[in-house]
Formats: structure tokens, sequence, C-alpha cells
């Protein structure tokens, strides 16, 4: 039987997988992002703020992200394929399944060491507030007061995009 090449897509997966296991490795604490509504500009600027003071942003497929942790989580047996290098290095860390289990929809990683309140400034520096869209949740409660709006009937399509 032939040795099978690898894809390239399987060669970025487990480039990724060796970052984020080097990443739990190095850092102790880690906030949990929520990536809805947020441009690509600002994670690009954030990422090169949070890198400023040592921290590192981590986005990415939640199921590789959860399947990494899952098996950092577990201890090394006889029949794993990685079972000599994982005996030397593992130690139990439990802590990790609360970020397994917070791990749902557009969310991202946050990896820093003691500066947690630096990292919490850079993103609240960054925050933008973010246009209304059909089916988004507002992060706080919104109250509209029935009454007129001052629009002629054909002008009211916007309403009904919102589904309001």
């Amino acid at each position: 039987m032939g040795v099978h090449k690898k894809s390239e897509k399987r060669i970025k997966k487990e480039a990724y997988w060796k970052k984020l296991e080097k990443l739990t490795d190095d850092y102790t604490k880690a906030l949990i992002v929520d990536g809805d509504n947020v441009s690509s500009k600002q994670i690009s600027k954030l990422r090169f703020q949070l890198r400023s003071i040592g921290a590192h942003m981590l986005f990415g497929k939640n199921t590789l992200i959860k399947a990494c942790l899952n098996h950092k989580m577990a201890e090394p047996s006889e029949g794993d394929e990685d079972f000599e290098e994982r005996k030397k290095t593992w130690k139990k860390c439990d802590e990790l399944e609360k970020l397994v289990n917070l791990m749902k929809g557009n969310s991202g990683i946050i990896f820093c060491g003691d500066n947690m309140g630096e990292v919490k400034k850079m993103i609240d520096k960054e925050a933008r507030e973010a246009p209304a869209k059909a089916g988004s949740i507002a992060p706080c409660e919104v109250w509209i007061r029935a009454g007129p709006t001052g629009l002629d009937p054909k002008q009211t399509a916007f309403f009904q995009s919102l589904q309001i």
C-alpha cells in the first residue's frame, strides 16, 4: 500500500492543532470573545495590539478547537499514535473543559497571562456600535413606543425588513 500525501487542508489543520496546544501550554488565562458584528479590520487591529502585550487571539472552527482541547485533557493511553511524546508532558487540566463548553457560535479565544485588565481595555477601545439587522439580538433591552413614525407608508419598508 502506497503512502498517501497529506492534503493542504489537512496540513493547515494539524498546524492549527499544534498552535492551539502550544497556546494552552504557554498561557494560564483565557478570555472567550464573541465575533458577531465585528469587522475583519477590527480583529486585525486588535490582534496587532494584543501581540504588543504578549497576548494571542485565536479564531477558528469550534469543532477543531473542541477536539484539540478534549484530546489535551484526555490521559494518553498506550494505543494512541502520540503516546510516547504525550506521556512525558501530559498533566491533568480539567479547567479546559470550561473553554470547551463555551465554544459556541462565532467565538474566539484570547490567551493572556496576568494582563487581563489591559486586554479588556483594548477590546473596549475597539468596540463599535453595530447597525440593527434582521435576526440579530440586541445586547441590551430596546423599547420602541407605539406612535407615529413620521414616515409615509412607502418608507416603512425599513421597519418591515427589521421585522418590527
